[in-house]
């Protein structure tokens, strides 16, 4: 059995950036940090005793006699991906929910490569599972989307994230001391809107509207440089707050569907109550609303947005990686 642990995510700065109609003309740039809440995968060896010979676990369970006929469309096309046809068993499960703007997608599709290439005796770099689970998803099953997921799934840690027009992509490590890091974390709440469903639609309305949003992403792509200064550079990271409310601005007007009134009155709430900035991770239209607020306004942001859930999180350092493997 092998058993891989890949994390989610929270993007601040240049999301949008990162998809292929924009930078492969203009460049773009994340900042982004993998978390310490993650997607389990594990596979088993299936022996011939049963009547199906694949199986896998996630909300529902499927049982197949061969790829092909899986419904679930990242088990189906990673396992085609790789030829995987020795009956095996897949089972996922999660400390988060997904759909929600957390990178849940790759996370899965990242875990489950690694976990099936260590099946196979094989150890692929951060940068092979980044690249063959965007093939996966991008091209394989067509979903909408940029890039950005996968690399921090793949690496995890703190990045920025540069793709460059020729499609080849630069992961860097700010380099960040852990009681940066961790001050960062103590100011960032995050908070779930109650939401779960995909955001295929929104990020197809982004991409459609590429050229129409090219000055936004523009400005979006360039505060990920100020963005980097003020973490780098040791002064207070309140200003942090400021860019995170500029790019939510910019953010909104992407696509019409990225807000909605419901996340519009809760982010006015928390503004009013003492948050310096925000925003709405991933895509938009659903999942959780990650805040800038500093520690002596914690506690009336949280009063203003109850009964909201709160995850309590950490960054993470570590990607993708097998925490257990026997050739039981």
């Amino acid at each position: 059995m092998i058993i891989a642990r890949t994390p989610f995510r929270i993007s601040l700065f240049g999301g949008g950036t990162d998809f292929p109609d924009f930078f492969r003309t203009h460049g773009g740039a994340v900042l982004a940090g993998a978390i310490n809440k993650y997607c389990y995968l594990s596979v088993h060896r299936l022996t011939p005793f049963f009547k199906h010979r694949f199986r896998a676990s996630y909300s529902i369970t499927e049982s197949v006699l061969e790829p092909e006929a899986f419904q679930h469309p990242l088990i189906r096309e990673t396992l085609l991906e790789i030829g995987q046809r020795e009956g095996i068993e897949i089972a996922h499960v999660a400390d988060l929910p997904g759909q929600t703007g957390l990178g849940s997608s790759s996370a899965f599709t990242v875990g489950l490569l690694h976990a099936l290439q260590a099946f196979r005796r094989q150890s692929p770099t951060p940068r092979e599972l980044a690249r063959q689970a965007i093939r996966i998803e991008r091209e394989r099953v067509g979903d909408a989307g940029g890039w950005q997921d996968q690399y921090v799934a793949a690496w995890g840690g703190f990045r920025q994230i540069t793709f460059n027009p020729d499609d080849t992509v630069q992961v860097r490590d700010l380099g960040l001391d852990p009681g940066r890091l961790d001050a960062l974390a103590d100011r960032l709440l995050l908070f779930y809107m109650g939401v779960e469903r995909s955001a295929a639609a929104i990020l197809r309305a982004q991409q459609d509207r590429a050229c129409a949003n090219e000055a936004a992403l523009l400005a979006l792509r360039d505060l990920v440089p100020r963005a980097e200064k003020l973490l780098t550079g040791g002064g207070p990271l309140r200003e942090l707050g400021d860019l995170l409310h500029a790019a939510w601005q910019l953010k909104r007007t992407l696509a019409p569907e990225i807000s909605n009134p419901d996340i519009d009155q809760t982010y006015a709430a928390a503004r009013a109550a003492g948050a310096r900035g925000g925003k709405l991770l991933g895509a938009g239209g659903r999942g959780f609303l990650c805040l800038y607020v500093e520690p002596a306004a914690q506690p009336a942001v949280r009063a203003a947005l109850r009964p909201l859930n709160e995850v309590d999180f950490r960054f993470s350092p570590e990607g993708s990686r097998i925490i257990f493997q026997s050739d039981e």
